[in-house]
């Protein structure tokens, strides 16, 4: 089963988005703080989903530490539309794919299925 993280603050928010992943066949990560998030980086996930709410350097941070550990993990980030200068630090931290709240909620089984990694045969 491959692995997904997602950093969501919003706890009840981070509920949702851990049952639709789960619902999809993946393994659902989901921390609620950065350094949660830190600790579930590992080489072998299949995509990275970051909430763009939080504190945009240390989003940024924990970004580059995932492209670091793996520079082909896919990393797609949600956050306000009208929040064009944290879309931009996403997108020059290493996000493939930065999405508004409304399309992230509205079409997240699509965003997964077009950036998740395919899993290896192991």
């Amino acid at each position: 089963m491959q692995t997904i993280v997602a950093y969501v603050p919003d706890l009840m928010f981070g509920i949702r988005v851990r049952d639709v992943l789960q619902q999809l066949g993946y393994h659902a990560i989901v921390a609620d703080s950065l350094a949660a998030a830190q600790q579930a980086l590992a080489a072998d996930l299949g995509l990275l989903i970051v909430d763009l709410r939080s504190e945009s350097e240390a989003t940024s941070a924990l970004v580059q530490a995932a492209k670091a550990l793996d520079p082909q993990l896919p990393v797609l980030a949600f956050g306000s539309h009208v929040d064009v200068e944290r879309q931009k630090a996403a997108r020059a931290a290493g996000c493939d794919r930065v999405v508004a709240n409304s399309k992230f909620s509205s079409d997240l089984p699509n965003l997964i299925a077009t950036l998740v990694r395919p899993q290896s045969a192991s």
